[in-house]
């Protein structure tokens, strides 16, 4: 079960009327495909008459990352608005009077837009020991606005809200081959190995089992050895011009040796435990990579990877501290 958070804002506000009428948004649910209609209502009190031009839903989504070298002793930073609706709800040619009134609004989500992200002091899980990574975020919100001659009126609210990629409606399963020919000394031709990578869906979320597949053919008169798979989170943020690239290493698996001549097929589990989802937007884009990688003896290694999509796990419940409904009325002025 999730809680919404709320918070209030009144830029631009006139004192007399905050005090006068009051905004409230609240959106049917907590999480939103890129595509799908975000629906809910706006509630206004009127605690006296208040003349007003219209009732706007403004949705914004913003980017912001942060982080700071300490062998540079330099900062980094950058806000971007990703992109800003203002959506008209209702025109008014008369005062909203005195009550409880309530107004329902829908909106297309772009496609377009990545998913949310949240990540906030990681520094324990980079690569490089100069880096630390405070925040990089993907965020979106929703806030009810009366205007009037272009200037906000009353006391408004914010209600933030969740982007997630949909999961694939079927658990494709993902794989990915590679047959290469073993030079020893890097000259001479001594049979070849051939890869086979499968997992079982095409996207995870979290604490969802990961099932690894992997067949090694090894057709060379040398054992194929130290076979691993892992998992790594790439995290690229980008601010203030300059780009770090952030290789982070989730979850390593160790494979038997395959013998000269002999085929092997292993079969693996692994819970996938605190994965962030993949995006992509102007200042950060994370994913996921599976990693196999083979040696033999006096030869070149033979490596092989896949991409792995993560999504966010959508609440199932949606609770939020919304008044009752029974209380108000809908608008017909």
């Amino acid at each position: 079960m999730s809680k919404t958070r709320r918070q209030s804002s009144a830029p631009g506000t006139l004192n007399r009327n905050q005090i006068a009428v009051e905004v409230e948004v609240y959106t049917d649910k907590d999480h939103f495909l890129p595509g799908e209609k975000l629906t809910g209502k706006i509630y206004v009190v009127a605690k006296e008459s208040v003349r007003v031009d219209k009732l706007l839903a403004v949705i914004e989504g913003f980017n912001h990352v942060a982080w700071e070298e300490d062998k540079k002793a330099m900062a980094y930073a950058e806000d971007v608005k990703l992109f800003e609706e203002r959506v008209l709800v209702r025109s008014f040619n008369k005062p909203i009077p005195v009550g409880r009134f309530y107004f329902d609004f829908s909106y297309l989500i772009p496609e377009f837009l990545p998913s949310s992200f949240n990540v906030d002091s990681v520094a324990k899980n980079l690569k490089w020991e100069d880096i630390r990574m405070h925040v990089a975020t993907v965020n979106y919100s929703i806030r009810a606005v009366l205007e009037r001659s272009e200037e906000t009126v009353g006391k408004a609210s914010v209600q933030p809200f969740i982007i997630h990629a949909p999961p694939e409606k079927t658990e494709t399963i993902v794989k990915e081959n590679i047959t290469e020919q073993v030079k020893t000394f890097g000259c001479f031709p001594r049979g070849y190995i051939s890869v086979s990578l499968t997992i079982d869906k095409s996207s995870y979320k979290n604490d969802d089992i990961m099932t690894i597949r992997l067949e090694v053919t090894n057709m060379t008169p040398l054992p194929c050895k130290n076979i691993i798979a892992v998992l790594f989170r790439k995290l690229k943020v980008l601010a203030q011009r300059s780009q770090r690239n952030i290789r982070t290493k989730e979850y390593m698996i160790e494979f038997e040796d395959v013998p000269s001549g002999e085929r092997a097929t292993y079969v693996k589990d692994v819970q996938l435990k605190n994965v962030l989802p993949t995006t992509c937007s102007r200042n950060i884009k994370c994913n996921y990579v599976l990693a196999v990688r083979c040696e033999v003896p006096f030869s070149t290694n033979i490596d092989l990877t896949l991409p792995v999509t993560t999504v966010i796990a959508p609440s199932e419940e949606h609770e939020t501290s919304r008044p009752p409904l029974q209380l108000y009325k809908p608008w017909k002025h």
